[in-house]
């Protein structure tokens, strides 16, 4: 039962050289290993900012747009709006113009038709003189009794039906 034994001394011996070799691991490699972990830690950070740095920077572009867009929007409005007046305006002249080439149509046309009227009557009046004349002129040249005046004065009137 020799290999059950516990000895102190190995004990010692083992504990010290777990020491030492603790001591040599903590000095020689942690060293290292703390560096590469700080490194990673410093890039890990860096590349955050960057990422904060781009999301901040995308956010004022996405403002800048979207004031742009509303920049634009407005002045779209604005054009649009003009342009219906505009046109309104265009439409209001176009059919005033139209409403007094109408007028002057209408106007026009009532002068032709009293210049018509008084030609007409003029005719007409040129045409009762001249019957007129003819009956003073077989007035004249009769003697009239009561019978034969009605007579003419029937003819007269027949004539002045007859004519156009």
């Amino acid at each position: 039962m020799d290999f059950l034994s516990i000895d102190v001394g190995t004990i010692l011996f083992t504990l010290i050289n777990t020491g030492l070799i603790f001591l040599a691991f903590k000095f020689i490699l942690f060293k290292r290993v703390d560096e590469i972990l700080e490194k990673r830690q410093q890039e890990v950070t860096a590349t955050y900012q960057k990422a904060d740095d781009a999301l901040n920077s995308a956010n004022a572009d996405k403002e800048k747009y979207a004031q742009a867009i509303s920049s634009a929007k407005e002045e779209a409005s604005g054009i649009i709006s003009r342009a219906e007046k505009l046109a309104q305006k265009q439409g209001d002249s176009m059919i005033a113009k139209a409403r007094d080439e109408a007028q002057a149509v209408r106007e026009k046309a009532s002068r032709e038709t009293e210049r018509e009227k008084n030609l007409a009557k003029q005719e007409l009046q040129g045409e009762i003189s001249e019957l007129a004349m003819e009956l003073a002129q077989k007035i004249m040249e009769k003697e009239i009794n009561p019978k034969d005046h009605e007579r003419l004065i029937h003819d007269f009137l027949q004539n002045l039906g007859d004519k156009p």
